[in-house]
């Protein structure tokens, strides 16, 4: 029982490490995840648009849509950084 409260206490020391940086760490990280989506959006648009059907169009497509939703993640990981972290201080604004 004893590893189990330590495993949980050291758990929630690292939850708190990773969610109480500064708020420019936070913001680089949705900032670059936004960037990642906007590139990979722009890349399936301007594939779609300017190059013939082909299988290179298909993989070119491919690419920018995994960039994309690597920048979704990021961002939204971002985001989430920003609003717990946001939360955290207010409430442990006390102690």
């Amino acid at each position: 029982m004893t590893r189990v409260k330590a495993a949980l206490k050291s758990l929630k020391k690292s939850v708190r490490a990773y969610y109480q940086v500064p708020m420019e760490v936070s913001f680089r990280q949705f900032r670059a995840g936004l960037i990642y989506f906007a590139v990979g959006l722009g890349t399936v648009l301007m594939a779609n648009n300017y190059m013939e059907p082909s299988v290179t169009q298909e993989l070119v497509v491919l690419g920018g849509l995994v960039l994309g939703g690597i920048g979704f993640i990021v961002a939204l990981l971002g985001q989430s950084r920003l609003l717990v972290s946001r939360l955290l201080r207010f409430w442990l604004k006390d102690r």
